[in-house]
């Protein structure tokens, strides 16, 4: 009977937590003639159809416009299981977004409404769940929706630690902070006039559930909203402090995003400061203090 020295079962320490991925806008295509073919014949056999293996480098695009990103590409193999049932191997690699460097492992029937996630790597280690698919048809090939919904273990302690950074402004109205370890934001509003008066923000904690916070200062100003795409993140953020109405408050900020550059909200003048996020990281939520204004804001930051 052999022996394995390195061999070793144990018993998990605690229950494991999942993130829950649900995001679509995301176009694949099947390219098969023209200038940007996208699959080649490796296997043509000679008597029929029935074993035919074609290796694809599909591109996917997370949009159907002219100004549409390349995010994606499947790599693998599809090969004819008889029947004309192509059965699809392959990785889904992001290469641009939130998950750039990841990728999905998937397998399906090519004809199939939906394809399973046996695995990933990356951010997206152990993922399990179902990429949906919609298909147009072209001449040229085969546009394919695709919609996932999947769920991933949280692995690793430290991938989901988020790290508390400031705050900066003054030292008025009270403290203001969120209880759960946040993962990603999704949206932020922000009140401003001649200074930022409140801050309001949801964001998902580690364990996949969505949350919101705020909003944390005073009411007045106008509102501005900023709702994250599913690839976007938060890479820095930047404002001033200063006095107003006997406060040291927060007087302007500006919000930095992967994919746009938002504000500043609020007058700009006062001391000026910026807050240091490492390249590979993201702001992912807040803490402050408030009262009648926004005295002072601190992000929580963590690797993307």
């Amino acid at each position: 009977m052999a022996t394995y020295s390195s061999f070793e079962i144990s018993p998990a320490a605690q229950r494991l937590e999942y993130r829950e991925l649900n995001f679509g806008g995301l176009y694949l295509h099947q390219t098969w003639s023209g200038p940007k073919v996208s699959q080649a014949d490796i296997i043509t056999p000679q008597n029929g159809s029935f074993g035919r293996t074609i290796v694809n480098n599909w591109e996917v695009y997370d949009g159907l416009g002219p100004d549409s990103k390349l995010v994606a590409r499947a790599q693998g193999l599809h090969i004819d299981a008889g029947a004309n049932k192509w059965h699809n191997t392959f990785s889904l690699v992001f290469e641009d977004g939130r998950f750039k460097g990841s990728a999905f492992q998937l397998l399906g029937i090519l004809s199939m409404s939906e394809w399973a996630i046996v695995g990933g790597t990356g951010d997206l280690t152990m993922a399990t769940g179902v990429v949906k698919k919609v298909i147009e048809n072209k001449d040229n090939g085969n546009v394919w929706e695709l919609t996932v919904k999947a769920f991933c273990p949280v692995v690793n302690g430290l991938r989901s630690t988020a790290v508390k950074i400031g705050p900066w402004g003054g030292t008025g109205g009270s403290a203001l902070d969120i209880t759960e370890v946040p993962i990603r934001l999704e949206s932020i509003m922000i009140r401003s006039g001649d200074v930022v008066d409140s801050i309001k923000f949801s964001y998902i904690d580690r364990v996949g559930e969505r949350r919101s916070a705020g909003p944390w200062g005073g009411p007045g100003g106008s509102p501005h909203t900023i709702q994250l795409d599913a690839g976007e993140f938060v890479r820095e953020m930047s404002g001033t402090s200063g006095t107003y109405a006997n406060n040291t408050v927060i007087m302007s900020l500006k919000i930095v995003t992967n994919l746009q550059t938002l504000g500043p909200w609020g007058n700009g003048t006062g001391t000026p400061f910026t807050v240091p996020v490492q390249r590979g990281s993201g702001i992912v939520g807040f803490f402050a203090r408030g009262g009648s204004f926004l005295n002072a804001i601190g992000v929580y930051v963590r690797p993307n």
